[in-house]
């Protein structure tokens, strides 16, 4: 016997959504997920509706009797597949007991199945007022809302849904796909911080996360262990997600952790590309703990492995000159770093610094003017303008890079 069951929505899958929509026009439902939600309804339990039917309506009600007939012509036209009839036949039943909430979102869902959403929507409003309702009318009406764009209409029933159904993870899907429209990313950030360990860490909603992470640029200590968290259930095939753990944790200051998540990496992954930038974070972080003698034993490894590997040159250089190491040997270094990349603005940047270490201040003046006139903006840059100025008695200019540093 093939009944229907009168209503469903399908769950967009992560794999369809990679990226973060900026359109409401995504609310509407497609004309194949109106399809879908028809072909894959499983079938009504007979025995279960009228069960439900008989609770709820009133037992010594005259018209009780009369609704149960109805009813029962409604499921029979159903199992014909004959759904207008279904449709009038719920409306009897409905008129006999009006105050049935049972009745009312049974005749809701035939609607929708015949296509008729605006007939069906104050009917919707409606049931969500009753004593009755469930988290199943709170959560038709935001879908509806949902189908006609109102986000904050949208929003407001989906939460109501999701406190009344707690742990259903479909709906909290669902919830966190308005989320992403709407741009709430506290909320959303919160939405996925439930379903990332509850789903296994999927590839797809991490990659949701991260973008998330990247549109609000604000690190955080629950990114952090969300990332962790994937990474330490899944390993090496999760390494990159312990390395932007480790990012985080370093704009964090937390270079400890953030250097024993990237050593784990390192071990993991001895001869990949990824434990070269793992390598060069390494010795970053332990220049930013003042271990600048292990920070460059790092590199020198680093470079011993790679030789031509310039981005690890120009920071070994840096190093010997910033903490007057070897300037000498710093600039030549820098030297090598820019035959590979000359217009690198980085290591323009540190060349400049080289020259003034050694007393050439109009010469490091110069790169470095040229650096600010092309656009670069950064607090490393306007302390090396301040230095230099300061050291060619430019007191006014000085002046200027010093509040640009204390700006930011």
């Amino acid at each position: 016997m093939k009944i229907l069951l009168l209503f469903a929505f399908i769950l967009v899958s992560c794999a369809t959504s990679p990226k973060i929509e900026t359109d409401t026009s995504a609310l509407a439902l497609s004309k194949k997920e109106k399809q879908d939600s028809v072909k894959i309804l499983p079938k009504l339990n007979m025995a279960a509706e009228l069960a439900k039917l008989d609770t709820m309506l009133v037992a010594d009600s005259p018209n009780a009797t009369a609704a149960h007939e109805h009813f029962l012509r409604a499921l029979d036209m159903l199992e014909d597949d004959k759904y207008q009839f279904a449709e009038l036949f719920y409306k009897r039943a409905l008129a006999y007991e009006p105050n049935s909430h049972f009745l009312l979102f049974e005749l809701i869902k035939i609607l929708l199945r015949n296509g008729k959403t605006d007939e069906a929507f104050p009917l919707v409003r409606l049931s969500v007022q009753s004593p009755s309702a469930t988290s199943e009318d709170y959560l038709l009406l935001g879908r509806l809302y949902k189908e006609k764009a109102n986000l904050d209409s949208a929003l407001f029933y989906y939460k109501i849904a999701i406190e009344k159904r707690e742990g259903d993870l479909s709906v909290l899907y669902e919830y966190s796909q308005l989320l992403e429209v709407a741009k709430n990313y506290p909320e959303l950030k919160r939405i996925y911080g439930i379903l990332l360990p509850e789903l296994d860490y999927p590839p797809r909603l991490l990659e949701k996360q991260l973008l998330l992470y990247q549109i609000t640029q604000t690190p955080d200590s629950a990114t952090a262990e969300l990332l962790g968290a994937a990474f330490g259930a899944n390993g090496i095939s999760y390494a990159e997600y312990g390395f932007l753990q480790a990012e985080i944790l370093t704009s964090l200051k937390k270079y400890n952790e953030a250097n024993e998540v990237l050593l784990t990496i390192f071990f993991m992954t001895p001869s990949s590309e990824l434990s070269s930038r793992v390598a060069l974070r390494i010795a970053n972080n332990y220049d930013l703990m003042d271990s600048t003698t292990v920070a460059v034993i790092w590199l020198e490894q680093l470079l011993a492995k790679e030789p031509e590997n310039h981005v690890a040159t120009n920071n070994l250089g840096y190093m010997l000159i910033d903490h007057d190491i070897d300037v000498k040997r710093g600039l030549s270094l820098i030297d090598s770093a820019l035959k590979y990349s000359p217009d690198e603005q980085s290591y323009l940047d540190s060349k400049a610094w080289g020259l003034y270490k050694i007393g050439s201040f109009e010469e490091s003046l110069k790169i470095l003017e040229q650096l600010e006139n092309s656009g670069m903006a950064a607090p490393e840059l306007w302390e090396h303008l301040a230095a230099v100025c300061k050291a060619l008695k430019l007191d006014e200019r000085e002046k200027i890079y010093r509040e640009k540093i204390n700006e930011n």
